[in-house]
């Protein structure tokens, strides 16, 4: 009787996740369901063994369709992080998850030097390419997250959120699908990083960064957007996250 308590206070707690997701126009449901699952399962909010809902009952209670429900499952039967049965489907267990072949896990346990060279390999790209692509719109946007970004002066943890949120823009202006993905696998390890950056006083320079970034997405200067991106991750170093 306990463990069905239990699983109906999880059942309660995943819908209340669930609930709150708001798809934006470049990203499908099953894409936004997928993330949000897999950053739940990656945190322990879903912890493993947990049986998830029969999916007519999961859907009726999110309201969508059952095909958009097995799209958001498939990626993460693939990243092994729950397993599908005739049965039903549950998470996995966390040795069943840690797999060397899963990046999604191994990101999460990465050093802080590997996040950094992650970061200086891809996201230098991203600049670039996004430089090319922005249109004024996109200024709009990356300029609205630093606007947040301000307004959480004393708040870490959403200025954090909105940090990654700033950087997937980058990613998805840049026009490869791969860039976007690639800091989403990355995304637990790469806000604890960030997150610990800002307790380091990285606020001020961290914003001239981005609005640096902004004006050049601003002149669709390629260049001028890698130079500043090295400059950022540079600085980011600087405040002694690598010892």
């Amino acid at each position: 009787m306990q463990k069905n308590n239990l699983n109906l206070d999880e059942n309660q707690k995943l819908y209340n996740v669930l609930k709150e997701i708001n798809p934006s126009s470049k990203k499908r449901l099953s894409e936004e369901l997928f993330i949000t699952l897999r950053n739940s399962i990656l945190s322990g909010e879903l912890p493993e063994g947990y049986i998830f809902p029969n999916e007519i009952e999961l859907c009726k209670k999110l309201d969508i369709g059952r095909s958009t429900l097995r799209e958001a499952y498939a990626p993460l039967e693939r990243l092994n992080l729950i397993c599908r049965t005739k049965n039903g489907t549950y998470v996995n267990s966390e040795s069943e998850i840690k797999n060397p072949m899963n990046f999604d896990l191994v990101a999460k346990y990465s050093h802080s030097k590997d996040i950094m060279e992650f970061r200086e390999i891809i996201e230098v790209g991203i600049a670039y390419s996004a430089a090319k692509n922005a249109t004024k719109d996109d200024v709009k946007k990356l300029e609205s997250l630093v606007k947040l970004m301000k307004k959480s002066f004393n708040d870490p943890a959403s200025l954090t959120i909105y940090d990654f949120e700033f950087h997937s823009e980058l990613a998805r202006i840049s026009g490869n699908e791969l860039f976007l993905i690639a800091l989403q696998v990355v995304r637990v390890s790469y806000e604890r990083f960030v997150y610990n950056a800002f307790k380091k006083d990285l606020f001020q320079q961290s914003i001239e960064d981005h609005l640096s970034l902004i004006e050049a997405l601003r002149k669709n200067d390629p260049k001028m957007a890698k130079t500043i991106m090295r400059g950022h991750l540079k600085h980011i170093k600087n405040v002694g996250l690598l010892d």
